[in-house]
């Protein structure tokens, strides 16, 4: 699937297990989204290569850890919300964790549309896919 807007979405994967951001990066490609997804380690690392392309015109899609060693995935949240970038970001959280309450935490977020459990799964993907905010930019060609 490629981007129907004339800009096009790209994904950020964050997710400090290596194995895991394999597998998520699989998943995409298994359902069709191009182009392959940027790997970041860390909620840092994301953070950083945001900043870096930053630009009105630029659309995010960011399928989110919650908990990494550095910079883990609330943190990430909290910068996002204190200094908002002029891109549009949309977050996914795909998490391990299934507490209810992490649940109605990211839910305080504006930029976090949807939460999943790890390991991100086609059905998730799918639903992803159909998302008010980003399903303009899934199409089949």
């Amino acid at each position: 699937m490629r981007s129907s807007s004339s800009t096009p979405l790209e994904i950020l994967v964050v997710d400090d297990d290596r194995v895991v951001a394999l597998l998520h990066k699989n998943q995409l490609r298994c359902s069709k989204i191009e182009p392959a997804p940027v790997i970041c380690s860390n909620g840092g690392e994301a953070l950083n290569y945001l900043l870096r392309k930053d630009s009105a015109e630029n659309t995010f899609l960011v399928l989110l850890d919650l908990n990494m060693p550095v910079v883990n995935g609330w943190k990430f949240l909290k910068e996002l919300k204190k200094d908002p970038p002029l891109a549009q970001i949309f977050v996914v959280i795909v998490t391990s964790s299934i507490n209810q309450k992490d649940q109605e935490k990211a839910q305080k977020y504006s930029s976090v549309i949807h939460f999943c459990p790890k390991p991100l799964s086609s059905s998730c993907v799918t639903t992803i896919k159909n998302l008010e905010q980003v399903r303009q930019f899934f199409r089949e060609d």
